[in-house]
């Protein structure tokens, strides 16, 4: 996990998942959540000169504002796939003094290309969600608090927990956004 480093991300050991947490499958259509959901958003051209140092800025200012992480306590999760084509599960990591999120972080894990990001990161108690994209013109970075109530997210959790999406040679994603579901 060496990219996770340049980023400025230690994976905390001995972490173990609590019940209840939204799943990452889920978490792919937070984008799609309207401001009216709580989602606040920082929208940056891929143009604009400063887009390193902006989108850096905006996801610090965005994750502590909306209680991703506080100054004291800088853990969180992040939605991880440890093997190529498998599913994303949830990592504990910490921020470290020095980070670079939007840059090397995009440039490994965390997105497609450096200030390309892709990711989606909660709280430790489930409660915040963070996430980033990339558009044809344009990264967003956003924060949804109480990621249970979203509609959106409820509507495709209940597609998921449909069976449709499972594999029959894969580990099943609907029973544990079933559990998400029935747990909130």
């Amino acid at each position: 996990m060496k990219s996770l480093a340049a980023a400025g991300l230690r994976i905390v050991e001995g972490w173990t998942e609590p019940e209840g947490l939204i799943p990452p499958i889920v978490t792919g259509q937070a984008p799609s959540c309207p401001p009216e959901e709580g989602r606040v958003e920082a929208m940056l051209d891929v143009l604009d000169p400063q887009l390193h140092e902006k989108a850096n800025a905006d996801w610090y200012r965005l994750s502590v504002e909306g209680g991703l992480f506080s100054e004291t306590d800088r853990r969180f999760l992040l939605a991880l796939s440890p093997e190529e084509d498998r599913l994303s599960r949830w990592f504990c990591v910490e921020l470290q003094s020095e980070w670079d999120i939007m840059g090397k972080g995009a440039a490994g894990l965390l997105g497609s290309a450096p200030y390309r990001p892709e990711f989606s990161m909660l709280s430790l108690d489930g409660n915040v969600l963070c996430f980033a994209t990339t558009w044809e013109h344009d990264i967003s970075t956003s924060v949804l608090t109480a990621p249970h109530r979203s509609q959106v997210l409820q509507r495709f959790a209940e597609w998921v927990a449909s069976g449709v999406m499972d594999e029959p040679d894969e580990p099943p994603l609907s029973p544990a956004v079933r559990r998400w579901l029935d747990s909130h």
